[in-house]
């Protein structure tokens, strides 16, 4: 991002480290410094539209995947990476519970991600044929084939930036959803050696991965996405349920959607199962 060179260990362990410190400080801290970051990525993001977008070609976008079963192969790792229900807790407790402020939160932050991730892919896939992309993996290899295509060299630079951001604050809240998870279950209190124990437990097992096993980054995306479901699917519909059988006490809110709502939510968390499971025995091509 920076045009500094670092050894992938000590970028590793700087990235992890700073991450860990906001984190760590608290939730307010998260969210100002996600703003910032954010802000900078919709800048980014405009200056890789401007560089692209006049090269897309309508005929990439509409071909069909190379290899069949791909699209389907792919919902496990794109739900994981959509996968910000880890968060809510620390949400709802940053809000102090609000309904109004919380429905908001979850339609606006959930809206904002999409449509970045749909022009990304607009761009990306638009410009270059697939077989072409397919024979240059990686993100380094992805910005080249894309800086020559366009004849641009900024191009490198500004998808660069763009890419480094959107790690950085998808990292960020995910690290915020896990930490307050585990605060939650240790009864940690906000005591400095109490959260420093928390952020100990929460950022050592992603850093050993990342240092010993780099290249299975996408392959756990599959695998947690079974965990996902079972916490951001499963779990939630079965409360709901459970929840709605109870007498209604006041102002309670109440999703739309009644039972058929959760019926849909829990057939998709089975698609999202066995997609992963055909993957695994080798039915569906594998993304890893």
């Amino acid at each position: 991002m920076f045009a500094v060179e670092l050894p992938p260990t000590a970028a590793t362990l700087i990235f992890t480290f700073l991450v860990a410190s906001v984190v760590t400080i608290g939730t307010l801290t998260v969210d100002r410094v996600n703003r910032v970051l954010f802000t900078c990525k919709i800048i980014a993001m405009a200056a890789v539209l401007f560089f692209l977008a006049p090269n897309v070609t309508h005929s990439y976008l509409l071909s069909l995947p190379l290899e069949q079963g791909l699209l389907f192969a792919a919902i496990p790792v794109i739900f994981t990476s959509f996968g910000f229900h880890g968060s809510i807790p620390a949400i709802v407790k940053y809000l102090d519970g609000h309904t109004k402020s919380l429905k908001l939160v979850m339609l606006v932050g959930s809206a904002i991600p999409l449509m970045v991730y749909l022009f990304w892919q607009i761009v990306t896939l638009g410009v270059v044929d697939q077989s072409t992309m397919v024979n240059n993996q990686g993100l380094g290899a992805l910005i080249l084939l894309l800086q020559q295509t366009v004849s641009a060299g900024a191009i490198s630079q500004a998808i660069g930036i763009f890419a480094d951001l959107a790690l950085l604050t998808s990292f960020l809240g995910v690290s915020l959803g896990l930490f307050q998870f585990l605060g939650d279950t240790f009864k940690s209190s906000d005591a400095i050696s109490s959260r420093l124990l928390v952020a100990l437990t929460t950022f050592t097992p992603p850093l050993m991965f990342a240092l010993f096993y780099p290249e299975g980054f996408i392959a756990a995306l599959g695998y947690a996405a079974v965990a996902l479901v079972i916490l951001a699917i499963f779990l939630p519909v079965a409360l709901v349920h459970k929840v709605r059988k109870q007498p209604i006490q006041g102002d309670s809110y109440r999703v739309i959607g009644g039972s058929q709502g959760l019926v849909v939510c829990a057939l998709m968390g089975v698609a999202i199962v066995v997609a992963q499971g055909l993957i695994v025995v080798g039915i569906l091509p594998s993304l890893g």
